[in-house]
């Protein structure tokens, strides 16, 4: 007798399939997890860094502008009272009628030291103007030759004017600003239309007639870009604090600027009169009206400056935040896409959506609880659902003001 012949079949079947790609499935989830985190971290650290070195360009920038403003602790500070050193808040883009609530700036105007090839550089285009306006026939050789001889006749002096304010930047994201800046020779007169000329430090407000917004935006260049926000605080001879987070502007804004404690927002060293309501860029508290103009002893200098900026990060780079929908200028709460992805301060911060600065109390799931509206003198916005919502990065930090004098006369 002979045994039945038992019939072998190769392969898997439908069970040990089911299995093994159920395990093919999950290493290969882990490996995408593993790799987008790796990417999500790569990126996050490429985002840090560029904030970082934005930062510092912006503390390197601001510090060596500031470092240059000039007087003295005993006597006049300067040969014209126009040198005086005045900040003021001022519409952004100093539109000729700037819209009611309109976010505000501060335009700083004061004497400066000059640097030997940044002073050749501002006599050589004056220079030039002049000689061109004598004989419109040289040609631009000869214009040169001429510049260089009149420029040798002329001794450095080593001082001059700054003109400094945030601008909106080009292109169509409303948070971004820059930072203009324009350089000027002690009494230097520039053409403000037919047969008109105009010192841009004998101007009250800037803006108007005399020194139109628009000649402002020639007269300066970029010195820092991709900027979120820049404010200055002051520090009087009476101030015992840099207060809190909110900043100088907020004093400004909560009309506590007359409090001496904290750093003030706007400023006139001559305190002649000018800073002496909202029209002409606030209310100097220590103004003491325009007889203080013409006495040395009424001069006033900030003792430091402090210099809070706020650096964006890349427009490349994944969003801070993103609204989930509309917000209108009444609302309290911002909704996010994501809370768990937002960056800020879970127990309170700032944040900017277009033009507008939002003060929030805390993050609460996927809401930015608490807000108040319209921080930092800015203009309360609505905004629609997909609005970028910036937190950037701060940078703080004080500027000494080594010729600083104290108020005289009370």
């Amino acid at each position: 007798m002979s045994s039945p012949r038992t019939r072998t079949e190769d392969g898997f079947t439908l069970i040990e399939l089911i299995v093994v790609m159920g395990i093919l499935s999950g290493f290969l989830m882990m490996l995408v997890s593993l790799v987008d985190s790796g990417l999500t971290m790569f990126r996050d650290g490429e985002t840090s860094q560029v904030l970082a070195d934005r930062g510092a360009r912006a503390q390197q920038v601001l510090r060596d502008e500031l470092s240059t403003l000039r007087g003295s602790s005993t006597g006049r500070d300067r040969a014209e009272v126009e040198d005086r050193l005045v900040v003021q808040m001022l519409p952004i883009g100093l539109p000729y009628t700037p819209a009611r609530g309109a976010t505000l700036v501060q335009v700083l105007r004061g004497a400066v030291h000059l640097a030997p090839d940044r002073e050749l550089a501002i006599a050589g285009k004056r220079i030039a103007a002049e000689v061109f306006q004598e004989d419109t026939s040289l040609t631009p050789e000869e214009v040169l030759a001429e510049v260089e001889k009149r420029a040798a006749r002329e001794p450095l002096r080593g001082i001059g004017n700054l003109l400094m304010l945030p601008w909106r930047q080009e292109g169509d994201d409303d948070a971004l600003l820059e930072l203009r800046a324009g350089w000027f020779l002690p009494g230097q007169r520039l053409p403000s239309g037919p047969n008109q000329f105009v010192d841009p430090f004998d101007v009250v407000v800037p803006g108007g007639d005399e020194l139109p917004g628009v000649m402002i935006y020639e007269l300066t260049e970029p010195i820092l870009s991709n900027l979120l926000h820049v404010e200055l605080g002051l520090w009087s001879q009476r101030t015992t604090s840099w207060g809190d987070a909110r900043g100088p502007l907020h004093g400004f804004q909560s009309g506590a600027a007359n409090n001496m404690q904290f750093p003030q927002a706007i400023w006139d060293s001559a305190r002649g009169g000018w800073l002496i309501d909202a029209d002409v860029g606030g209310e100097f508290a220590f103004d003491l009206g325009p007889l203080s103009e013409d006495d040395p002893t009424d001069d006033i200098h900030p003792h430091a400056i402090l210099a809070r900026v706020v650096v964006a990060q890349g427009r490349e780079a994944t969003p801070e935040g993103i609204l989930a929908d509309a917000v209108g200028a009444e609302d309290t709460s911002l909704p996010l896409y994501d809370g768990s992805a937002f960056p800020g301060d879970p127990d309170g911060g700032f944040v900017k959506i277009g033009g507008e600065w939002i003060r929030y109390g805390s993050l609460d799931g996927d809401r930015l609880i608490g807000c108040k509206r319209g921080q930092r003198a800015t203009k309360i916005l609505e905004h629609g659902p997909g609005a970028v919502v910036n937190v950037g990065r701060t940078v703080e930090f004080v500027v000494p003001v080594l010729h600083a004098k104290d108020d005289w006369n009370g």
